[in-house]
Formats: structure tokens, C-alpha cells, sequence
């Protein structure tokens, strides 16, 4: 008889107004395992996670924790449970300290109503610690990296011996250098016992960090294979359903004269002396981290924020 799971997802079914969001959808994981989680967008990812999470309630399935049913009705209930879901978003408080945020309705207290600083910040230290983390526990949540508010994160859920950790995205707006951080983390709590659900687009990833694969396809599990038993190809192919045998084709295009011209784009504390060139016929790409500009440069050339200095040219005239 093989060991119990650690958490089953079984038959879970979904419903919106006029859409099936999850059809009888499963899902194991075992302690000690990361199962990640791919699909496209609207597969029914995101809302399977929020079902685990206590946000929404399922039509029908059920859900075992170590072989006992249980049943969700909030996120608070989710949580005493010992599954902890990491969004995109974070749940976070940006005034707040990273102690604060770390145990936000569970302070430590020396009395009716007064909260214990002092052990607060003692524990909140011991916790990032434990995950090699230097993050100031006295430090405004506002002021940290978005590295840095994902590792508060994980501390909170390691605070409440989270069991089942679920993982939205998180490298979504990390360095190669905070990925391979992270990634020792993950390695470093499911020796610890912990089973990781691990949601991501990115499939180099999938192949460097997962135990389990499960795709998911317009609200239906195709399938569910360890990560070494599947290539590249035929993943993408189960994620679509058709063989995608070149994703970005070549296509011959003329370039052509300047389009628009950005020159010295500053909006102070905002962005600096920020200048492109966008030719007739061409795409230019505009990345970086979340908060690095992008969306500020945007903005600025719609004309929907001022600018400090700078002047932008369509086909050589100023605006």
C-alpha cells in the first residue's frame, strides 16, 4: 500500500454564469514533492488555487489534507489547516514592518490587547533566518524588493507550519540571481517535509524545479506525469492541444523611417533621460522588473502623466 498523500483534490468542479471554469479536475501531492501546475491562460489554474486557498467554494469534489476531508469556507480556515497560497499580488502591508506583516492577526501578546514587540521581532528574525534570508525584520514592507516582499511572504507561511505552500507565478518579476534563490528555498522546505504547488508559464522552470507535472486545458486535467517522462514538445502540445512546431515564425518586414522618436524622457523620482527609436515596420520591446518605468514610459508618451523634461517626435514632428 503506497503512502497517503499529502493533499488530494478530487472531482473538483467549478461553475461561472456561462462558463465551466473546472470539470471534475485532480490533483495529488505528496510531502517533500513540488507539482506544478501549467496550462494556458483560463486553463483553470488560478481558480483551482483559489478553491485550495478558502476564497472560493467548489460545486462539487472534495478536498483531503493527510487523508482527512476537509472543508474550506475562508482563507482564514485554509490557513489554521496549514495551506498557504503565495499570489502574484502579495497580501501584504506596505506601512506596515516586516514583524508586523509576518504575524498580522497572530502578535504575540504579554496581556489583554498589548502586543509583545519585542518577541514579535525576535521570531519574525528567527523565521527569515531559518530561510537565509537578510531582510530586516524592523524594515517598512514598502521599502523591500519584490524579492524581498516574496521572502516575507514565505516566511508567513512558514510561521504558520504551512503544510501545502501554493506558488503563483513567483518569478514573475525576479532576477536570475533571486530565481536561483528561491528555487534553493523550495529545495530547502521540501526536505523539510513541505509539499510545494508550483504555478508557472515559464517551462525551463517546470523542468529545474518540478517532481510532478499536471496539465491543465479549458478546466479539464489531460494529464499528470513526473517532469522527467515529458519533453518540451509534447507539454506545449498537451497545454494547446495541437502541435506547436514553431511558436514565433520569421516574417520577412521592411523597416522603414523613424516612427517616434523619445528623447530624454524624465518625470523626476520617476523616470530619467529615458530616449528610443521605433522604425515603420518594427516592434521594439520595453522590459523590465515591475517597477522599473515601463509603465510610467507609457504613460508619459499617451500624454497621461506630465513630464520634467524631454520631447517626443512622430514621423519627425514634435508633439
Amino acid at each position: 500500500m503506497g503512502e497517503t498523500p499529502l493533499l488530494v483534490m478530487r472531482g473538483i468542479r467549478k461553475q461561472y454564469p456561462g462558463v465551466l471554469a473546472l470539470d471534475e479536475v485532480d490533483l495529488e501531492l505528496r510531502a517533500g514533492e513540488v507539482h506544478a501546475l501549467v496550462g494556458e491562460n483560463g486553463a483553470g489554474k488560478s481558480t483551482l488555487m483559489k478553491i485550495l486557498a478558502g476564497a472560493e467554494q467548489p460545486d462539487a469534489g472534495e478536498i483531503l489534507l493527510r487523508g482527512r476531508p476537509l472543508r474550506l469556507a475562508s482563507p482564514i480556515e485554509a490557513i489554521a489547516a496549514g495551506i498557504s497560497i503565495i499570489y502574484q499580488e502579495f497580501n501584504l502591508v506596505p506601512s506596515m514592518t516586516v514583524a508586523e506583516n509576518i504575524f498580522l492577526g497572530r502578535e504575540p501578546t504579554i496581556g489583554p490587547g498589548l502586543v509583545n514587540r519585542r518577541l514579535m521581532r525576535q521570531r519574525a528574525a528567527e523565521l527569515l533566518d531559518s530561510l537565509d534570508s537578510r531582510v530586516d525584520p524592523e524594515a517598512a514592507l514598502g521599502t523591500l524588493s519584490v524579492a524581498q516582499q516574496q521572502m516575507v511572504e514565505i516566511a508567513k507561511a512558514v510561521s504558520v507550519e504551512a503544510a501545502v505552500i501554493a506558488m503563483d507565478e513567483p518569478t514573475a518579476s525576479l532576477t536570475e540571481h533571486e530565481i536561483e534563490h528561491l528555487f534553493k528555498l523550495i529545495r530547502r522546505l521540501t526536505t523539510q517535509g513541505v509539499g510545494i504547488v508550483y504555478i508557472s508559464h515559464r517551462l525551463d522552470e517546470i523542468e529545474m524545479v518540478a517532481d510532478q507535472v499536471t496539465v491543465l486545458r479549458d478546466g479539464r486535467r489531460v494529464s499528470c506525469d513526473p517532469q522527467g517522462n515529458l519533453d518540451r514538445a509534447e507539454l506545449i502540445r498537451r497545454m494547446v492541444g495541437r502541435a506547436v512546431t514553431n511558436q514565433f515564425p520569421k516574417r520577412a518586414a521592411p523597416i522603414g523611417e523613424v516612427a517616434l522618436a523619445v528623447r530624454g524622457l524624465t518625470r523626476r523620482g520617476v523616470i530619467q533621460d529615458v530616449s528610443f527609436e521605433v522604425r515603420a515596420g518594427e516592434v521594439v520591446g520595453l522590459a523590465g522588473l515591475v517597477g522599473a518605468g515601463r509603465t510610467e514610459v507609457a504613460r508619459a508618451i499617451f500624454g497621461a502623466d506630465p513630464l520634467d523634461a524631454g520631447e517626443l517626435l512622430v514621423n519627425g514632428r514634435p508633439l
